[in-house]
């Protein structure tokens, strides 16, 4: 669920950017026409030009939280979840959602990242958080 719905953030995020295509800003006074630029071979924008093209709007996307989903979707995805190491495991890790908990059960090297329910809505809630922010200006 977590690695869908960062995928998902960032595909709302381009679409409201597709939205404002060929629409003109005026900004300081001057105008600007937004245009998104497209690595070669690919369909979509890259990650830095989505958070470049909504600073110019005057939305900041990512965020401390966003940056954190993001990089848990990457060890879900690219680490099948598995804590490799001692910075992965204090990134991750969340000590109260593990007071009650076995020794085997707690989050440690080696062993997966924890999530549970209070913990994928905290997530699911701070990308809503940034996408209401960012559906204004767009």
């Amino acid at each position: 669920m977590v690695k869908n719905a960062v995928t998902a953030f960032e595909v709302y995020l381009e679409k409201a950017l597709h939205e404002a295509l060929g629409s003109t800003l005026t900004m300081d006074g001057k105008e600007h026409t937004i245009k998104l630029a497209t690595p070669p071979k690919f369909e979509s924008p890259g990650w830095k030009t989505l958070v470049t093209a909504h600073k110019v709007l005057g939305t900041d996307v990512e965020t401390a939280e966003v940056t954190w989903a993001r990089e848990l979707r990457h060890l879900l995805t690219h680490q099948n979840g598995v804590l490799r190491s001692e910075g992965a495991l204090e990134r991750f890790r969340d000590l109260d959602a593990e007071g009650d908990q076995d020794e085997i059960s707690r989050a440690r090297i080696g062993g997966k990242v924890p999530l549970g329910a209070p913990r994928v809505l905290k997530i699911l809630d701070s990308l809503a958080t940034v996408i209401r922010t960012a559906d204004e200006p767009a």
